[in-house]
């Protein structure tokens, strides 16, 4: 690893002017979190090293010992209520079904892809739900759309869509106060590697020891109640029948942008390769 461009070690000025690969960035933070993973005895069911659960704990925290405390107790913090589980898949649903009849009532040719084999076939356009939300592709452009049905909301599991997909568009649909936040790397593409710089430092410090006493307490170990479970069911509907439209109209308009420039920038590779 290189000390003079490492985005583990440069600072604000160096990432942003970091002349390495993505690819590169990406490989040492698959490393770094499989080699967390390994040492925590962090797998899932099948035996898999869980890395993006170590590098949403790597990206959410910056204590030492909170992101020691986490790793060491995965299962602590509490499970939502069905109810707000009902309400996201709710929304993943109408979601994904909004856009099916958006690109296809605008003539692009779409098809739902469904999962076969851990692999998903490249169509014109995909929407494909994903643990946080919906996936939409549109053949080697896509947009990552992060379902937030209640009112908090952090930057982390975004962050590592957008690492793990450097070119794709992020959007945070918050339902509740009907606000829809676009995130696109090509402007914020420096932020993206601070981020990622920051998540490397922190996993090296884990992975060597480097770890620091606190009396934080990162674990919530309480499963969410609800007080007024009518309220919480009336409250939602409502706000999600005045934002469905607002992000279905935002995607599109998102996905068009990026098909146009694509577009662009093909005819002018063209003219001059020509």
């Amino acid at each position: 690893m290189c000390q003079t461009c490492s985005p583990a070690l440069a600072g604000v000025e160096g990432v942003a002017n970091c002349v390495l690969e993505f690819d590169l960035l990406k490989s040492w933070l698959d490393d770094i979190c499989r080699r967390i993973a390994t040492k925590f005895s962090l797998v899932t069911r099948n035996g898999a090293p869980r890395t993006a659960f170590v590098l949403d704990t790597l990206l959410k925290y910056s204590c030492r010992g909170c992101i020691k405390k986490v790793l060491e107790n995965p299962s602590a913090n509490g499970r939502a209520d069905m109810l707000y589980i009902q309400n996201h898949e709710l929304a993943v649903g109408l979601l994904v079904e909004g856009l099916r009849q958006t690109f296809e009532a605008n003539g692009f040719s779409f098809k739902v892809g469904q999962e076969v084999n851990g692999a998903f076939g490249r169509l014109d356009v995909i929407v494909k739900p994903i643990k946080a939300g919906v996936l939409v592709e549109a053949g080697s452009l896509e947009v990552v759309i992060e379902v937030k049905t209640g009112i908090g909301f952090s930057y982390g599991q975004l962050m590592r869509y957008l690492l793990e997909r450097p070119k794709a568009i992020g959007i945070i649909w918050r339902i509740l106060p009907n606000q829809i936040l676009v995130l696109d790397p090509r402007k914020h593409r420096a932020i993206l590697w601070l981020c990622a710089a920051a998540a490397l430092r922190r996993g090296l410090d884990i992975l060597n020891g480097k770890l620091e006493e606190c009396e934080h307490n990162p674990l919530n170990g309480k499963n969410a109640e609800i007080d007024d479970a009518q309220k919480v069911l009336d409250s939602y509907f409502e706000a999600l029948q005045k934002s469905l439209p607002r992000i279905l109209q935002t995607v599109y308009e998102v996905a068009c942008n990026m098909h146009e420039n694509a577009g662009k920038e093909s005819m002018i590779n063209d003219s001059e390769q020509a």
